[in-house]
Formats: C-alpha cells, sequence, structure tokens
C-alpha cells in the first residue's frame, strides 16, 4: 500500500516537471516570434519608399576661376641716345636746374662727407680758365679747355651756400683762391639722365628741382619736379657700401 502510493508522488512529479519545460519552450518562441514581428516592422517604416513627385538630380559645380594676372604698364623703350640728349641738357645754362642740399648743418655736413669718402665726388677750385682738383693730400691743375676724364660729369657744380668743414680746411691748406666747385662721378649723372628721360617721354627739359639726401648709405633725391610738375616717388642716384 505504501509503496504504492509512493511511485504515483514521483510520476506526479516527473509530470508535472515536464509540462514546465513545455510551457517554457512554448513561452520562448512565442516571445521571439513578437520580436521579429516588431524588427520587421520597424524595418518597414525606415525603408519606406519616397514620394514619387521628388526628383535627384547632379549638380554639375562651375569650374574654379583662375586667377588674372595683372598687366605691367607698358612704358615706351628709352635708348642710349635719348638719354645721351638729356644728359647733355644738364650742363646747358638755358635749362633752370637747382638740386638743393640739407638745410641742417650737421646733415649737410655728413651728405657731403658721405659723398667725398663713398661717391666720389671731387672737390675743385675754379681760377679763370684752370680748375684746381684737391685729393686728400695731392692737387692737381687742368685746364678748362683740356680733355677731362671721362669718370667725371660734364656738369660742373659751384658751391653754392655755406662749404663744409673739410672743404674749408682743403682752402686754407693749399690757399687757393677762386670760385669752390664739385665734381660728380659722371655715373650719377647718368643714372639722373636715365630718370629724366623715363619721365619726359621725349618733352624737353626746361627746369628741375629736388633735393639731396642720404639715408642708409645711399644717396637719393627727393622732393622732385619737373617741368614744374610734381614727382612722387624719391630717386635712388648710388648706393654705397663702403
Amino acid at each position: 500500500m505504501y509503496l504504492l502510493q509512493n511511485n504515483n508522488w514521483q510520476a506526479s512529479t516527473l509530470l508535472r516537471g515536464l509540462l514546465a519545460i513545455i510551457f517554457m519552450f512554448w513561452l520562448a518562441t512565442v516571445l521571439l516570434q513578437y520580436d521579429e514581428k516588431s524588427i520587421a516592422k520597424k524595418l518597414k517604416i525606415t525603408t519606406t519608399q519616397l514620394p514619387s513627385n521628388i526628383v535627384i538630380e547632379q549638380l554639375a559645380l562651375p569650374p574654379i576661376p583662375k586667377p588674372i594676372p595683372k598687366e605691367k604698364p607698358q612704358t615706351a623703350p628709352v635708348n642710349k641716345q635719348q638719354i645721351e640728349q638729356v644728359y647733355q641738357k644738364l650742363s646747358d645754362d638755358a635749362v633752370d636746374i637747382q638740386i638743393a642740399w640739407p638745410r641742417h648743418a650737421n646733415t649737410r655736413e655728413a651728405t657731403l662727407e658721405f659723398m667725398y669718402q663713398c661717391v666720389g665726388v671731387q672737390f675743385a677750385v675754379l681760377s679763370g680758365n684752370t680748375f684746381t682738383k684737391i685729393n686728400h693730400t695731392k692737387i692737381n691743375h687742368t685746364k678748362l679747355n683740356q680733355s677731362t676724364s671721362s669718370d667725371y660729369s660734364d656738369w660742373v657744380r659751384v658751391a653754392q651756400g655755406s662749404l663744409s668743414k673739410k672743404e674749408h680746411n682743403w682752402l686754407n691748406a693749399y690757399a687757393l683762391n677762386g670760385t669752390p666747385i664739385r665734381l660728380f662721378p659722371r655715373s650719377i649723372d647718368w643714372r639722373l639722365a636715365q630718370y629724366l628721360t623715363s619721365v619726359l617721354k621725349g618733352a624737353p627739359l626746361t627746369s628741375f628741382r629736388a633735393n639731396y639726401q642720404v639715408t642708409n648709405r645711399q644717396l637719393q633725391l627727393t622732393h622732385i619736379h619737373i617741368n614744374k610738375q610734381q614727382i612722387t616717388d624719391n630717386w635712388l642716384l648710388y648706393k654705397s657700401m663702403c
């Protein structure tokens, strides 16, 4: 009697366990199917086709514009013959030419010292038809009608105004009497003639005004007026390394 009841209890427990496993498997299957349907529904929503009235076109962008190079201003060619003609005008008494020295005494002294030491300007004294060049420790007498060295310009500057201390010392040391003059290298006046020729463009030179200025070991002309017309640029006549 007792053994029979005990066997029935074991069979009932085994049956309940089996039913529990079947139920869990069924529940898992239902949940899996629900998730698959939810995912498919979401994908269906996100992959909905666009309305047929929307047209997608490819835009053709224009090419990147290339920078236009600036054209250099055309300048009339300047030949050697034109420069020579203007160079000869510098020593023509009919042309009104004035190049001023610095007004301040110290600046004027420094400018003249630079010209004698670096530029190659020569101090001389004109007496009658003879001029005497002074070169530190020696002097040289030359007749006006004699051909001078091509190193010096044909345009002779009279030393107007106050002389520098060095020039006064030269006059006293050699006891010279006459008109003090300054001889400039030909290259300086030739450079000046080049500037003038470029501006005049064939027009005659009637008047010229400018100022000498030494800046950073460079000899320049400033405050330039040609035929009473102002030139805004400065002209570089000489650049020294001395």
